[in-house]
């Protein structure tokens, strides 16, 4: 299981967030070159009476990492985040059943195929900027918001 220890990552406040999907859009605007364009890296749903944000957040130790048999996961300690190259993933989908937060997703639509996830914009996450609520924060190691 995922070694609970963040490194940097994004903390998301459901008391805050209106449901807008303004991050999800800036987002998939963020990823123009990617091989799931038009696929936000993050995803609010409604949970009850709040809402909920799927992400990647960045665990000490990524248990999808473990198990990829490319080797496609790479950790980025100058910014302390990983990233996963979706150019060369096969899609075997091995890493998305190890993530314990559901934050690697899959396309799998047109003949694209590759398994995806938060990067934290190269540590510069645009949904923070967009969220109006300021229900988005990042994380430094030991879990503060910054």
């Amino acid at each position: 299981m995922c070694n609970q220890t963040m490194q940097f990552g994004l903390v998301f406040s459901p008391d805050k967030c209106n449901g807008c999907g303004d991050c999800e859009r800036v987002c998939i605007a963020a990823k123009k070159s990617s091989v799931a364009i038009g696929r936000p890296r993050i995803a609010i749903s409604k949970d009850g009476d709040k809402y909920k944000a799927t992400v990647c957040v960045h665990c000490e130790v990524c248990p999808p990492n473990e198990v990829c048999p490319s080797a496609l996961l790479e950790f980025h300690d100058e910014g302390k985040y990983w990233t996963l190259d979706e150019h060369r993933c096969f899609a075997c989908m091995a890493c998305i059943p190890r993530c314990p937060y559901d934050a690697v997703f899959f396309e799998g639509k047109l003949g694209i195929e590759t398994a995806y996830m938060c990067d934290l914009c190269g540590g510069d996450p645009k949904c923070i900027k967009a969220c109006p609520e300021n229900a988005l924060a990042l994380s430094d190691a030991r879990g503060n918001e910054g």
